[in-house]
């Protein structure tokens, strides 16, 4: 079963959406994510925005704010 990420209501992403949510609050960039996952820039562009828009967010700073309120990160 899928651990949903908590926002202002429960979430679910899909397994390669987490897997994206999980580099980009590591702090990798678009490329690298790209280059790691054999896939092209663009297509991670796309699947970062329907996360952001899945999490009702605007930018990196409350994607990771995310992650520390749902203990994905150590600090």
């Amino acid at each position: 079963m899928e651990r949903q990420i908590i926002t202002k209501s429960p979430v679910t992403l899909a397994p390669r959406e987490r897997e994206i949510f999980d580099c980009l609050i590591i702090g990798m960039k678009t490329s690298e994510i790209a280059k790691k996952l054999e896939l092209k820039p663009n297509t991670i562009s796309t699947i970062k925005k329907v996360i952001f828009r899945k999490l009702n967010i605007n930018s990196s700073m409350e994607l990771y704010k995310i992650a520390m309120q749902n203990h994905l990160v150590k600090i």
